[in-house]
This record gives structure tokens, sequence and C-alpha cells, in this order.
């Protein structure tokens, strides 16, 4: 089979594997410096990034080595809009106070931040319960004590609690001592003028709002990251050299585009710019508690930020390419018969908040004839990859596949090594290795092209 086309789709780990610090501690680690920094200074990449330095932090360390880091700064003027946007947002003064425990991955992130909104949650709902033995009372001072109580209850059963409600200042950030715990009158609903409930909707109100303001800070976090140039034209990939190679880009950076000059490609998930407005898809996949549903809290949602976004592209389903020929592979004729299109994935954990994404992809092949390949990259060891693929497509799916030789998994492209080491050469699929005799089988040797 011939290779008609080519798509590589990428993922955070294509940006790592450019030295560049996207995951998930580069950031909170460097925001926490910007936070500490003084005013009106510049900060440049040194300063920024000493303790990843001086740990000898690999991806830290050889960015020096590909990088104009000299010339890498982020200026006065925008430390000094950080520094106030980071002190009065909840989510990162919570994920900043959480750095040690155990959020390694922007899925670990994800995770996080929907075990936080549920916690939220349980607390509400308990709050409900025990509403229900106030509620009727008359005396507005035993309504404020009994709200106090409650907070102080939920302190003491939950106590992790006790700081996201301090960071989102849903209780007063006076009251340190968390035995006298008071509910900020904000989040407290009022019938003339004697407090009656918990506003729920206006926590959720402030908590979506922050949010909104986090991913306005991490968008400026990558605009910077945009800004690393390197110190000499990079060698091209094998993967990105084939003409008109389709990316697409789960990342929020313009690293394809600007390392490699490539502008065929569609941002799933959109993508930072420097005009001050979220534009780009973080947070989680599905509102699974009964009060987020309720309360209509979309704006943590993929799919929602999406399509007010108008970051909903269509993915492999809305390439007619693909579309096409895998119609001609139900077919009769021999048209498309020898031809596939090879789809290499690079950087990607498939973890199963892509499921939707990885489905479609396993949604393909369905005729006498494959249609797709699907080639995987993988670091160090491909054995996560496959047991998540396993774990959301099944078995039998992903035995067939691979004995059908439509998955591949192949070490990834070393870009340091191949920028810096002489003689050596990255990988692409069994087949596209093969040279074309070994495709068509041997010619014989009197015979004329």
């Amino acid at each position: 089979m011939t290779v008609r086309e080519r798509i590589l789709i990428v993922g955070n780990g294509f940006d790592l594997a450019h030295f560049l610090p996207t995951k998930y501690e580069h950031f909170i680690h460097t925001m926490k410096v910007v936070e500490k920094a003084p005013s009106d200074r510049s900060l440049s990449f040194d300063y920024l990034y000493k303790d990843f330095l001086d740990s000898e932090d690999y991806i830290l360390v050889k960015c020096k080595e590909l990088y104009k880091i000299e010339e890498l700064e982020i200026t006065a003027q925008k430390v000094d809009i950080l520094k106030y946007k980071l002190i009065d947002n909840g989510w990162f003064q919570f994920f900043k106070s959480q750095v040690d425990s155990g959020i390694d991955t922007w899925i670990d992130f994800e995770n996080e931040v929907e075990k936080l909104l549920n916690s939220v949650c349980v607390l509400l709902e308990e709050i409900e319960q025990d509403d229900r033995s106030f509620i009727t009372r008359t005396d507005k001072t035993e309504a404020f004590l009994q709200a106090r109580l409650i907070t102080e209850k939920m302190s003491r059963k939950h106590p992790a609690l006790y700081g996201i409600l301090w960071r989102f200042n849903i209780i007063e950030k006076e009251q340190i001592d968390r035995d006298k715990l008071t509910l900020n009158k904000e989040f407290i609903k009022y019938y003339y003028k004697r407090a009656v409930h918990v506003n729920t909707s206006k926590i959720f109100s402030n908590l979506i709002n922050q949010w909104n303001d986090f991913i306005g800070i991490f968008s400026t976090y990558i605009e910077f990251i945009n800004t690393f140039k390197p110190k000499k034209k990079l060698a091209l990939p094998k993967v990105l050299s084939k003409d008109e190679c389709t990316i697409y880009s789960f990342n929020y950076s313009s690293t394809v585009e600007r390392l490699y000059n490539h502008n065929h490609i569609q941002f799933l998930h959109g993508k930072a710019v420097g005009n001050n407005t979220n534009t780009i898809v973080l947070g989680i996949s599905a509102l699974e508690n009964k009060i987020l549903v309720e309360e209509k809290a979309y704006g943590f949602v993929k799919y929602y930020q999406k399509l007010v976004n108008s970051t909903d592209y269509q993915f492999l389903g809305g390439n007619p390419d693909i579309t096409s020929l895998e119609k001609e592979k139900f077919g009769t004729n021999t048209l498309g018969l020898n031809e596939i299109i090879e789809i290499y994935l690079w950087g990607h954990s498939l973890d199963s908040s892509d499921s939707d994404y990885i489905k479609e992809m396993f949604g393909f092949n369905q005729g006498p004839k494959p249609s797709i390949n699907l080639i995987i990259y993988y670091f160090g060891s491909p054995h996560a990859q496959l047991a998540n693929l396993i774990w959301i497509m099944g078995k039998d799916v992903i035995e067939r596949w691979m004995k059908e030789g439509w998955l591949e998994f192949l070490e990834s492209p070393d870009i340091y090594r191949l920028n810096m080491e002489e003689g050596y050469v990255d990988k692409l699929s069994k087949r596209s290795e093969k040279k074309p005799l070994e495709l068509f089988g041997k010619v014989k040797k009197n015979s004329v092209f």
C-alpha cells in the first residue's frame, strides 16, 4: 500500500520534545516566581527558571542550548499586571498551595479541578440539609450563628475545604481562627433582610469568573513560550517532510508554525493570542455532579468552551480525504484500494479525557481494506499509552489493529540529537521506511521504468 497522505496530531509532549517548558509544574512554578518578584522589573529566563536550572531539569538545560534565551524576558509591565491577577485569583492560589500534592501532568490538573468542584458540591449539599433545621427561624442573629456553625462543621469534617473556601473568599478572609468561621455575606441569600440560605449561584459564578481569569493567566504564559527562538533553523523531522501534511493541534502554542513554518494547522483547543481574549479550551470533560448540572456550571467544561470560543473544529470525521477514502474501501472498484492515510500522534498520553477523539480515530477501517494507519510516538516506553488505549477501546479492538498492522508504536524523534548529533536520523512507520522495491515486490532485472 502507498501512503496517500500524512496527518500529524500533536499534544503537549510535542512542545516538551522541543524542550519548551510547558509542563504543569513549569507554569505554576514560573507564576510563583512572578508573584514574588519585585515590581517594575522585567524577568529574564534565568531568573524565571532558576530553580529548574539549579536542579538540572532536563527540559530547561536543553532549552538553553537550543534557544536564544538571552532574548527572553517578561517585561516589567506584564510582570506587574500578572502579579495583580495572580494575587487575586483563587484558582492559582489554590494550586500554588498544592504544588507538592502529586499534580504532575495536565491530566492530573484537570482531575484536581473536578475534585475541587465536587468538594464544593459536598459542602453545599450538607449545608442544604442543615438549612432545613433553621430556614424557618425568624431571628437574624440565630440565622447568622447557624451559618457560622455550618462552615465550622464543614471545616472540621472536610479540612481541605477550608483552603478552598478561604481562597475564593466564600468565607470571611480576615477570620483565621477555624473555630470562628463566617460565610461572606456576598454568598448568603436574604429575605426581608433575614439570612435564609447560601447563594449557590453566586458561589459558582464566582468560581467560573475566576476560572476564566486563570485561563487568561495561563494564556499569557503560553504567549511567552511563543517568543522562544531557536539559535539556528531546526532540522525538519521526517513526519513533517511530506508536502501539505495536515496538523491537528491540541496545544495552545504556535510551535509547529513558528519553528517549521507550517500553516496547515487546526487548533482543536484554541490558540493563545496576545489580545487578552480567552480563546483557549481548558477545563473538565463533563459535569457529573447534580448540583453542577443544576447550576449550569458549564464554564468549566471543554465542549462548552469550544462552542463559546468558536474552536469546535471538526476532527478526522470532518476530513474529506479520510472519509472519501473510507467509502472507497467499501466499493467494488480498485480506486484507492492500494492507498492508505498515515496518522501520527506525537506527544499524547491518550488518556480518557480525550476518549471522544480516540474513539473517532478507531471508528475508521470498517471496510474490507483499511483506510488509515495509526502511528503513535512514545517517549521512553509505549506501555502507558497502550494501556490507556485498551482501557478506552477494549482489548479486542486494540489487539486486532495491532495484528493487522494498523496500529504501530514508534519512538518519537529526538529533537536534540536531530539538531546536535551528526548521523542521527529519526524514523517514520515501517511502511514509510520501506523502499519502493520492498513495497511493490522485486522488479525484474531488465524491467524498464
